[in-house]
């Protein structure tokens, strides 16, 4: 397993790919950083993490983490370990002093605490997103499962 950084360009189809098979939605790749790790196993893309990382602040976002569903649970685990490491250490070589990232899934949140050094901060959010020019036509990848439904009418049944 190696880790290596993303090409938008060239990896963005993969991301698409697993989002789907997730049934996450999909993010406008020009809303994606141009930073992020992708991990690979026997040259094949199995899991991706970028970074939001601006050069005027030691302040920076990790987000987007998803892997192959595909994968075994120990593959998995291993590519996760290695994908969110190599972001830390991408940041760090940034000069970055504060990582933060935000997600719904309680798997995560017990990795990134377990692994990872974040230390949890919130736990009763509530996020919102402006279309600033009225052009993205799906922002379900911004939507947890209640405002999906709300919005659809419908049970996701996830």
């Amino acid at each position: 397993m190696k880790a290596r950084l993303w090409n938008r360009d060239n990896d963005y189809e993969t991301l698409v790919k697993w989002w789907n098979d997730w049934e996450f939605g999909i993010v406008p790749k020009d809303c994606l950083p141009k930073d992020g790790i992708i991990v690979e196993d026997d040259n094949k893309p199995i899991c991706f993490t970028g970074l939001y990382s601006d050069p005027t602040t030691k302040f920076c976002i990790m987000e987007w983490t998803v892997i192959d569903k595909s994968i075994s649970h120990i593959k998995s685990h291993k590519a996760l370990q290695l994908c969110i490491d190599s972001v830390i250490k991408m940041a760090k070589e940034k000069g970055k002093r504060l990582m933060f990232t935000v997600t719904g899934k309680e798997a995560l949140h017990k990795r990134y605490e377990k692994y990872h050094g974040f230390k949890k901060t919130e736990s009763n959010v509530t996020t919102f997103i402006n279309d600033l020019n009225n052009n993205v036509r799906d922002l379900e990848c911004f939507q947890d499962d209640e405002q999906w439904e709300l919005q659809h009418g419908v049970n996701k049944g996830n």
